[in-house]
């Protein structure tokens, strides 16, 4: 499938933009990692250990960002700068000064963004895959997995070491942990997600709950996301969904 699909965009691209390898290079950066990932999560059966595998694949390329760039800041700066040098022309000189902060500010933290977004992509692409291989094989069970995740310890573990030594004792600088960190908290974004969609269900809640929720997320950037994220890092100690489901356990007891 992957195969065959590299050949239809190659084609593709070289109709259309006369770059057939450049076109078939990004559907192998794109498609590759969520077949391997399917891969994975086929012969393991658990959609948590994919989305782990993913996010060991993202920190991967936070750590290739500087072995191979040695200062991933100043490479992206250097290609920011490049890809808005139009920009820069056109606009005035307050506003230069504007966009050219706003760059280094951004520059800093690309390393850990692009594998953050290279992150969600996969896992997205990944997610769907398996939403539709569940309506083939068993309706629903796509819902049920993606309800009950809830990720191993050794991230619960790992990312507030990579927060207190990569942000907090470098006083936000740039850090090849702090960008790992980045990686960490997008993987519980999805545990907080997973845990919203998982009360919703569980409560008969309306899904107007959910739609406010990735509203917040995508509109208010970056609290929003961080919020949720927060969130489901603290129910892998406490385990928020067990507690509601005993809770109505007893309640419907009661009645």
């Amino acid at each position: 499938v992957v195969g065959s699909a590299l050949l239809a965009i190659g084609g593709l691209g070289g109709l259309v933009f006369q770059m057939p390898v450049g076109a078939a290079l990004v559907g192998l950066m794109l498609w590759a990692p969520a077949a391997i990932l399917g891969g994975i999560m086929g012969r393991t059966g658990s959609l948590r250990i994919a989305i782990e595998a993913a996010a060991v694949g993202a920190g991967a390329i936070v750590v290739l960002q500087y072995l191979l760039l040695g200062d991933p800041g100043a490479f992206w700066a250097e290609t920011l700068n490049a890809l808005v040098a139009a920009q820069v022309e056109a606009a005035g000189a307050e506003q230069t000064a504007e966009l050219g902060n706003l760059i280094t500010a951004a520059s800093g933290w690309m390393a850990g963004g692009v594998a953050a977004a290279w992150f969600l992509a996969t896992l997205g692409a990944l997610l769907l895959a398996r939403y539709w291989a569940s309506t083939l094989d068993r309706p629903g069970a796509f819902g049920e997995e993606f309800r009950e995740l809830r990720f191993g310890r050794w991230l619960l573990i790992l990312v507030p070491l990579l927060l207190v030594v990569g942000i907090v004792i470098t006083g936000g600088e740039p850090s090849l942990l702090g960008q790992l960190y980045l990686v960490g908290m997008m993987v519980f974004l999805i545990q907080g997600l997973s845990v919203a969609h998982a009360l919703v269900h569980d409560f008969a809640a309306s899904t107007a709950w959910l739609v406010g929720l990735y509203l917040m997320v995508v509109l208010i950037a970056p609290q929003g996301a961080t919020m949720v994220a927060a969130a489901g890092y603290a129910d892998g100690w406490l385990n928020f969904r067990a507690k509601a489901r005993a809770r109505r356990s007893r309640t419907d007891d009661d009645q």
